[in-house]
């Protein structure tokens, strides 16, 4: 069963040895010459299950690989059963002990794998699961990539901020601070410092593009 359709990938429902499961197809691109479209599919399908099970090895909960099919573009993983965190901050109306742990869990993940180089990409609410044992859970490593720039690790944290201030922003300045003390506990004051400006700079290039 077709779940969602994505601009790079398709991703579907379907049995697994019994169990239900996550098929993550990507799909091919009409305007690229085939041999080199199936050449990057097959590329990106690899780099992103490489990257759940770095991810997975530095303490970052991922849903479980079942099987890589480079050929075919495939991955099958784990299906969460839960809500995304996106959903969960809509219907709060005030940020309670539940909530702040598991926005302090999403600092802390994120933290753990800037710290260890690897920048997730695409770093919203609706990318972080809460499984229905209430674990926290990061999805979809499709856009992440190797790099240990402050600058990098600042347009992840950035991304997040943005998405927090429009998409919830009743509960802004609470989820987005938490989510900062969770990144702190593991890199610590300084870095978080550096980090903060960077993004600060990044939000005022941002206001100037759009001026000028």
């Amino acid at each position: 069963m077709l779940i969602k359709m994505g601009a790079e990938a398709d991703i579907h429902l379907i049995e697994w040895y019994g169990k239900i499961a996550v098929s993550k197809v990507r799909k091919a691109k009409g305007y690229i010459h085939p041999l080199l479209d199936r050449e990057m599919r097959k590329r990106r399908t690899v780099h992103e299950a490489e990257m759940i099970n770095m991810a997975k090895r530095i303490r970052v909960t991922t849903p479980l690989l079942y099987f890589v099919d480079p050929l075919n573009a495939e991955i099958v993983m784990q299906y969460i059963k839960g809500q995304t965190v996106k959903d969960l901050i809509d219907t709060a109306t005030t940020m309670d002990d539940r909530l702040k742990r598991i926005t302090e869990g999403m600092g802390v993940y994120a933290a753990r794998l800037h710290s260890n180089g690897i920048i997730h990409g695409d770093l919203t609410t609706s990318n972080f699961l809460v499984s229905n044992q209430d674990r926290l859970v990061l999805i979809d490593f499709g856009l992440a990539f190797h790099s240990t720039r402050v600058e990098d690790a600042a347009v992840d944290v950035r991304l997040i901020k943005e998405v927090m201030s429009s998409a919830h922003s009743h509960l802004f300045n609470e989820i987005f601070n938490v989510f900062m003390e969770g990144y702190r506990s593991v890199v610590g004051e300084s870095q978080v410092n550096t980090l903060l400006r960077k993004v600060r700079e990044i939000e005022m290039r941002g206001r100037y593009a759009r001026v000028i």
